[in-house]
């Protein structure tokens, strides 16, 4: 009898190759030949659902949005605790983050002057500005926010330091860095209820 295929979880091997050889090669390697490679699948069988790499640059920046999607669903709590376990989540903080953030990185850059590619970046984009603001609400609803904070004004500053905190542990792979960023992201927290 033949042996029934999880598609969802070759779905996920497929995009965690792919991301791998964004992070580990960069993104003139990302192609459906070196991702079957990766992913140990016959390159004719992923041309089926990956045609052309439009499609499957789209599905990676789909697939990294969904794996933060599921580790911010996970965190638990409420107010200041679980701001700041949500922060964590966004931030290259082990193998599989880092991955991500650096293939992010590569299909932003292309995004930059890839037409068909820009609006799925953009929307990645959206989205996060959108939980920023979720999260300067739900300090907010918790009594841990200064009544004189402009919350629009600190979601846009909140997402600012994500994401540069985020691209500076790109670059940064010692504790002491790390240590520093997290001391920093809750300093900010704890002063937005400080005012």
């Amino acid at each position: 009898m033949p042996r029934l295929i999880d598609h969802e979880e070759r779905e996920r091997e497929i995009a965690d190759a792919a991301l791998r050889v964004l992070s580990r090669d960069g993104l003139t390697a990302l192609s459906v030949r070196n991702v079957a490679a990766e992913a140990g699948i016959a390159t004719a069988s992923l041309r089926r659902a990956f045609p052309d790499q439009d499609v499957l640059r789209r599905f990676c920046l789909g697939h990294i949005r969904q794996n933060v999607t599921r580790r911010i669903e996970r965190v638990r709590g409420e107010g200041r605790e679980a701001v700041l376990a949500v922060l964590h989540e966004l931030l290259p903080l082990d193998d599989e983050r880092r991955v991500e953030l650096t293939a992010h990185l590569q299909l932003g850059a292309l995004a930059l002057s890839d037409e068909r590619l820009r609006p799925v970046l953009l929307a990645f984009n959206t989205a996060l500005r959108d939980l920023c603001a979720a999260l300067i609400a739900e300090l907010a609803r918790a009594g841990e926010l200064s009544p004189s904070v402009d919350q629009a004004v600190e979601a846009d500053a909140l997402h600012a330091l994500v994401d540069g905190t985020a691209l500076h542990l790109l670059w940064s792979d010692g504790a002491a860095d790390r240590e520093r960023a997290l001391r920093a992201l809750a300093a900010r927290v704890e002063a937005l209820g400080a005012r």
